[in-house]
């Protein structure tokens, strides 16, 4: 469902360099955008919980602190892995006429070094550590600490007037 509505966001805000109409601008990145919101879908809804779980025993059964370990760890794992598909649905939004191919070595010439010279290994380089990276993850620990911190605090009130 996610996968739909974000990419007619990123379209309309796309219009001004990728001058194609709606109709066929929303769909342009359509398969790496589908994989990053799996990814967050995953790192959210069940990465979050489990990794709660794990930490649960470390925090003295604080749940509070649990849950926002669990949603920190689970946003850098998550952040760190749909980086590349959001760079890559991005670029396509914007160069639609450029394949993925090319996409991911314009990708990698902006990640990489410039002391790297091997192309193999500024590919492994932009793979690994790829340029932004940080920041976009830090969006996601975030989102995930508000909204499931949210969550557990409605669940804790429902408890306790249901008592």
């Amino acid at each position: 469902l996610m996968t739909p509505i974000s990419s007619v966001l990123e379209a309309t805000n796309a219009g001004h360099q990728n001058p194609e109409p709606m109709t066929k601008r929303w769909i342009r990145g359509l398969t790496p955008r589908g994989v990053r919101e799996v990814i967050f879908g995953i790192g959210l809804n069940q990465m979050s919980d489990y990794l709660e779980e794990r930490t649960l025993p470390v925090v003295n059964d604080n749940i509070v602190l649990a849950n926002a370990a669990g949603s920190l760890l689970a946003g850098v794992i998550s952040g760190y892995l749909s980086h590349i598909p959001h760079n890559l649905s991005a670029y396509k939004l914007l160069q639609p006429d450029k394949s993925y191919g090319e996409l991911y070595r314009m990708f990698v010439e902006k990640s990489a070094p410039p002391g790297i010279q091997s192309p193999f290994a500024r590919a492994v380089f932009a793979t690994l550590f790829p340029r932004g990276v940080i920041i976009r993850t830090l969006q996601i620990v975030g989102s995930f600490v508000i909204l499931n911190g949210t969550i557990t605090l409605i669940q804790r009130q429902e408890s306790r007037t249901q008592v």
